[in-house]
């Protein structure tokens, strides 16, 4: 029986989703073959960027090796390089290093920022999309305190101590959350005063959050506002420059860090591909993912790429939970096209969101019932983390997260106040790291 070829091109959260499904799913047929082909050889936690970007866990700790998280998918073949284009008559994949026959495509490359054109965010901006975007704006807001911790001129010391997020949205909320947590620990560091690092948040519509409930968006403004971080609303933005961001009302805000969250849309690497695009450049797709006008061809779209409409002018959000269950359709999808069975219809089932302010506060809202915010949302949120990695079947890097997030930090940011940590006391944690001794063991 000829090989039957599945390439999924894309290594995010629905990426990895629908190739753990499938090479579950089809582990004891010998005939077929699972590519899966990423520009990196890792896999990024995304909603933890921010964490990076902020300075609270090291860079490794977002970083997956795919070799590792794939080491008992016999049926899986990773591949590192970039696709440059799909031959949809010949069923073809090319990339720089070569070219790749399916019968079954599933597109995953996710997002990029979307600047909406905006001059100077490209030029003088900060984009928090991608491992390579947290290195960039760590390493800037050191140097950029580092220096000017030395500057004797106070109004441009001013402008380099005032960072801003442009966004109210999770990632935006989430970034600015980190630099408050950080910014006693870079006064002390640069034998600076707290009080001179301005934080603020910059917003083009009226309200922050808006996809939490008002009462939870509400805690989170209060908490912000008791942290001293200025909200600008109903501002948006009309130019970035390298020491100001100018407002639609004329006025400007002077700063050195502009960190851009405001949008996202489709990734223009797919721009070429042919296939039907809609709003953000997103593929659309039907209600089985499969992508329009070539439901012959098995191609599927999935993760922030895709636009399906599951309600009316309500596309899929682009959103972890969606990313991963679109993964999961399309995966099914093909499933059941090679076992013979129904194909599966696409039902979003979002059951909360969370926002973390910081290692120590946030909000969350689940099954658009239960509100909890502080400790417990923190609390929430890691619980949330950790299925992931069930999910995926990756117990060493549920272990490693585990680390990462309570026991290698250096300082006081963890839900645990530091007191977690291995360079403090530690003896209460004994246990608990034996447990996960165990369970590291058991992976290896």
């Amino acid at each position: 029986m000829a090989t039957k070829n599945i390439v999924v091109v894309g290594a995010g959260y629905s990426g990895v989703s629908a190739v753990k499904f499938l090479a579950k799913k089809l582990k004891k047929d010998n005939d077929v073959q699972i590519t899966l082909i990423d520009r990196h050889s890792y896999h990024t936690m995304m909603t933890e960027l921010h964490e990076v970007a902020g300075g609270r866990v090291e860079p490794e700790a977002i970083q997956y090796d795919l070799q590792h998280l794939f080491a008992r998918q016999k049926n899986v073949q990773l591949v590192t390089d970039t696709v440059t284009g799909i031959d949809k008559d010949k069923k073809i994949v090319k990339t720089k290093l070569g070219s790749y026959a399916f019968d079954y495509l599933v597109l995953g490359m996710g997002g990029e920022p979307n600047d909406f054109g905006t001059p100077g965010v490209k030029e003088n901006g900060f984009t928090l999309w991608s491992f390579e975007d947290s290195l960039r704006i760590r390493e800037h807001i050191l140097s950029t305190v580092a220096k000017a911790a030395i500057e004797p001129d106070a109004t441009l010391r001013k402008a380099m101590l005032t960072f801003v997020v442009c966004g109210s949205g999770f990632t935006g909320i989430e970034m600015i959350g980190e630099l408050i947590d950080w910014k006693d620990r870079l006064a002390k560091e640069y034998k600076l005063d707290a009080s001179e690092i301005t934080l603020k948040v910059v917003e083009a519509m009226p309200t922050i959050l808006n996809m939490l409930d008002r009462n939870d968006a509400a805690k989170a403004e209060r908490y912000l506002k008791d942290q001293n971080v200025e909200l600008v609303l109903n501002a948006p933005i009309v130019e970035v420059a390298a020491d100001h961001i100018k407002l639609k009302d004329g006025s400007s805000i002077p700063t050195h860090t502009l960190i851009w969250t405001a949008g996202v849309k489709a990734t223009s690497d797919a721009a070429d591909f042919g296939l039907e695009a809609a709003r953000g450049n997103r593929l659309v797709a039907n209600e089985f993912m499969e992508a329009k006008g070539y439901e012959d061809k098995n191609i599927y779209v999935i993760g922030d790429l895709v636009f399906y409409e599951e309600f009316p002018n309500t596309p899929t959000p682009q959103i972890v939970q969606a990313a991963e269950q679109t993964g999961h359709t399309a995966a099914a999808n093909i499933v059941a096209a090679i076992k013979g069975g129904e194909k599966h219809k696409f039902k979003g089932n979002y059951q909360g969101f969370m926002v973390s302010i910081g290692a120590k506060w946030g909000v969350a809202n689940l099954f658009d019932k239960i509100h909890l915010s502080g400790f417990l949302a923190i609390v929430m949120k890691h619980i949330v983390n950790l299925k992931y990695f069930f999910d995926i079947r990756s117990g060493y890097y549920m272990f490693q997260y585990i680390m990462h997030e309570f026991f290698h930090i250096k300082d006081d940011r963890n839900v645990t106040r530091g007191h977690s940590s291995r360079y403090g006391n530690v003896l209460w944690s004994v246990p608990l790291r034996v447990f996960y001794g165990l369970v590291w063991f058991i992976e290896a």
